[in-house]
């Protein structure tokens, strides 16, 4: 597929108004061929329309990096996607009315005050980190029934929604902890759904990162200081319901919570 061909204009409008309506779409591959390549371009496209209504791009989502959601989706690689500003809000409670089939994923953010450039370690992250953020990520399909393949969710910017943000940030320099051992517990409406270790992120959240970073690189980009990178769910999608309360509890960073309305 041709940047700008006209197919590509045609899924990028399809994809689009699914966001703007909350209606949606036929899985992808009933009309189109898609590589992965060509996914992340309709990404690409689409995101820049977005980008009018929900604001600047702040960083990147990292998804389908734990064996759970991998499995649950028939997804057997790490995919990215953009964050942009209107999508990121504090604890609290989230309108759901535009959203289609929204899903909950428990993780951990980082946050950057250098630009990073792959290949790159685990400690050269670390030492490029501002700050870590536990959060909630909502995430949702513009595909009906979340019946994706692994370029359709790439071209519906790796199923992002909604994320939101804990109030505590934690500089990394202060931490005594590990990330790859950091337990975290996911409550449903005051019962246990699933519990989660950081490793359960590729053996520690920063390979997320390091995913990213190379695959930014292989495209001529990079990750940027000031940008927030979510490094992928530790517990399977739970689904999230108007009146729903999910409670995140991590062993090191507090509590994150939200309300479906």
């Amino acid at each position: 597929m041709e940047d700008n061909s006209e197919e590509q204009k045609e899924i990028a409008s399809s994809l689009y108004g699914a966001y703007r309506s909350g209606t949606p779409l036929s899985p992808l591959r009933e009309k189109y061929e898609l590589t992965l390549s060509d996914a992340y371009r309709l990404q690409k496209a689409v995101t820049e329309r977005r980008r009018s209504g929900e604001g600047p791009r702040v960083g990147y989502k990292v998804g389908f990096t734990s064996e759970a959601i991998q499995n649950e989706l028939d997804i057997n690689e790490p995919a990215y996607g953009h964050l942009l500003a209107d999508t990121l809000q504090s604890d609290g409670r989230i309108n759901l009315e535009p959203l289609i089939e929204p899903k909950v994923e428990a993780e951990l953010a980082i946050r950057l005050e250098e630009p990073i450039t792959g290949p790159v370690t685990t400690a050269e992250i670390l030492t490029a980190t501002k700050a870590v953020v536990p959060v909630i990520e909502i995430v949702d399909s513009r595909i009906d029934g979340w019946n994706v393949t692994a370029a359709e969710a790439i071209a519906d910017n790796a199923l992002s929604g909604r994320v939101i943000c804990g109030d505590r940030i934690f500089d990394p320099s202060s931490l005594d902890t590990n990330l790859a051992l950091e337990g975290i517990r996911v409550r449903k409406n005051g019962v246990q759904e699933a519990t989660g270790v950081g490793a359960d992120v590729l053996g520690h959240p920063c390979n997320a990162v390091r995913w990213l970073a190379r695959s930014l690189r292989d495209r001529d980009d990079r990750l940027e200081a000031g940008d927030i990178v979510l490094t992928g769910s530790v517990t399977p999608l739970i689904p999230l319901a108007p009146d729903d309360f999910i409670e995140v509890q991590f062993a090191t960073f507090g509590t994150v919570t939200v309300r479906g309305t």
